[in-house]
């Protein structure tokens, strides 16, 4: 995806956003568990509330990759991490979508 927005960038003669230019770079091998991330957050849904990721599903996730016990315990590890750090972003964020939405309307002043 990134590679893409690149390009149209290029084709455009447009800077390439900030948010590609500064992205921090994983180490190697950390691709697998960031990868596991996006897939396991896709299968759920916050209608409810924020949820976060379950252990069964990272589990399930470890099985139908054939994941060892190392690789296992690291995926726990580092979607439980990037999960909090999701949830709490997406609480901020809510927070100050129902702070703009539920403030009251100014009321003016009816004719004179």
């Amino acid at each position: 995806m990134e590679r893409s927005l690149v390009q149209q960038a290029m084709r455009a003669g447009e800077p390439i956003p900030d948010r590609i230019v500064n992205a921090p770079e994983l180490h190697l091998g950390c691709e697998l568990y960031l990868q596991a991330f996006y897939d396991l957050d896709s299968e759920r849904t916050h209608a409810m509330g924020l949820t976060a990721i379950s252990w069964s599903s990272m589990m399930q996730y470890a099985i139908m990759n054939d994941l060892d016990e190392e690789q296992t315990e690291s995926l726990i590890y580092h979607v439980r991490r990037m999960d909090q750090d999701h949830l709490k972003r997406l609480a901020k964020k809510n927070k100050s979508t129902q702070t703009t939405t539920t403030a009251k309307p100014k009321r003016g002043r009816r004719g004179r």
